[in-house]
């Protein structure tokens, strides 16, 4: 009789972290190091309402501070410490910092994906690291709920991740600050 294989499914629950005054002015953030304003406070309260009954086992997020305090607040109601991981960084935008998320420019470079921003990275490099990520994550956490907490950016990388993305569907992907998205990975044993 052959061995028969249990399924395990892992859930990632892939949020974004709240809002900084960069998201509030429309402009690009990347590795810029901001703080949450008081509605981004607000929005990850919100975002612990909306997991708490989740049965959340672990939570990882980006290692800058908007996507730790948003990832602490939730830690602090489920009774879990948030694991940062640089990995889980937004991409690095590099000379487009601070630039209007509609100049022409990023507009032009969100488009090509093998590119490198000025003095930043390419989505490629950043997907590179964010895969990588999830790989380890999901062999460590296997039959787990998982929240990520990490960067608009990074949640479209997370997104093509698991599902299959036309370059259309990567380009329009957002998710609003405190917003999450839901996938299932399944393993056997």
């Amino acid at each position: 009789m052959a061995d028969r294989k249990k399924k395990i499914i892992t859930t990632v629950y892939s949020a974004r972290h709240g809002e900084t005054a960069f998201n509030a002015q429309f402009l690009l953030c990347g590795w810029i190091d901001l703080p949450l304003t008081g509605k981004g406070l607000v929005q990850a309260d919100q975002l612990t309402a909306l997991v708490k009954d989740k049965q959340i086992d672990a939570i990882y997020c980006s290692d800058l501070l908007r996507a730790r305090q948003t990832a602490e607040r939730v830690g602090l109601a489920l009774g879990l410490v948030p694991m940062p991981d640089a990995r889980l960084r937004e991409v690095n935008f590099g000379g487009m910092e601070r630039c209007s998320r509609g100049d022409p420019a990023f507009k032009r470079m969100e488009q090509v994906f093998a590119e490198r921003f000025p003095e930043g990275e390419s989505v490629l490099q950043a997907a590179h690291r964010v895969y990588g990520f999830l790989d380890e994550m999901l062999a460590e956490c296997a039959g787990k709920n998982v929240l990520l907490v990490s960067h608009g950016w990074t949640n479209k990388l997370i997104a093509s991740y698991f599902r299959n993305l036309s370059n259309e569907e990567f380009g329009s992907y957002v998710l609003p600050n405190c917003g999450y998205a839901v996938y299932e990975y399944e393993t056997d044993k």
